[in-house]
């Protein structure tokens, strides 16, 4: 999907939401905020960093939970964490993995296979994952199409996180879900439309719940 003359300015600890059609565009723009893939023109940064020049300090600091469940199914959640930690060079890894498996309820199946668990704990196990190394800015794409749980679960970690400062950008197509962003974007065909604060757009609009 090509995007075309895309800019949003997202302040430190907002939550913001990207609204729009399948094909829109919204995932070519999250990885080329990630440096997972590179604008033909413009320029771009991302947690004050050039995404071109410095794309390695950036996934430093980002947790990106990506469409497709992307951990290792034959092993454990305890091992896949400890392996993602390994990764970003997460101090106190144990101690940090008990910690995160806590808050989000999966404590008591952290010796469990992550590919025996249905869809909603996959998700969770995803968002733990990807909150391990204490990224300082989240980036969604699951929440469409995962069970009313785990979507509540996200919801209720994401308003945590930007009380203590991360920025979090999810991906939605639900008007409950946007209407708790503090900014939203709506994209289709690779174009801004529209792009404000929340209520500014969805109340007048009458699209609240």
């Amino acid at each position: 999907m090509v995007v075309d003359h895309f800019d949003i300015t997202v302040p430190r600890g907002a939550i913001y939401g990207f609204l729009g059609p399948n094909g829109s565009g919204k995932t070519t723009t999250i990885r080329m905020l990630c440096g997972l893939l590179l604008a033909d023109a413009g320029e771009d940064t991302c947690l004050s960093f050039d995404v071109r020049k410095q794309a390695s300090e950036i996934k430093k600091q980002v947790g990106y939970i990506t469409q497709k469940f992307s951990l290792y199914e034959d092993l454990s959640i305890c091992e896949n964490l400890d392996f993602v930690a390994r990764i970003y060079g997460v101090k106190k890894r144990k101690d940090r993995a008990t910690k995160i498996l806590a808050d989000l309820g999966l404590a008591d199946r952290a010796r469990q296979l992550a590919g025996t668990l249905l869809g909603g704990w996959k998700q969770r196990l995803a968002l733990v994952a990807r909150l391990i190394h204490d990224p300082k800015l989240l980036l969604d794409e699951l929440t469409a199409g995962v069970d009313l749980k785990a979507r509540g679960d996200f919801w209720d970690e994401a308003l945590h996180l930007s009380k203590a400062g991360v920025t979090v950008l999810v991906s939605t197509h639900y008007i409950d879900e946007a209407i708790q962003c503090d900014f939203i974007t709506y994209i289709a065909y690779g174009k801004k439309l529209i792009d404000g604060l929340a209520t500014s757009i969805l109340i007048p609009a009458g699209l609240t719940t």
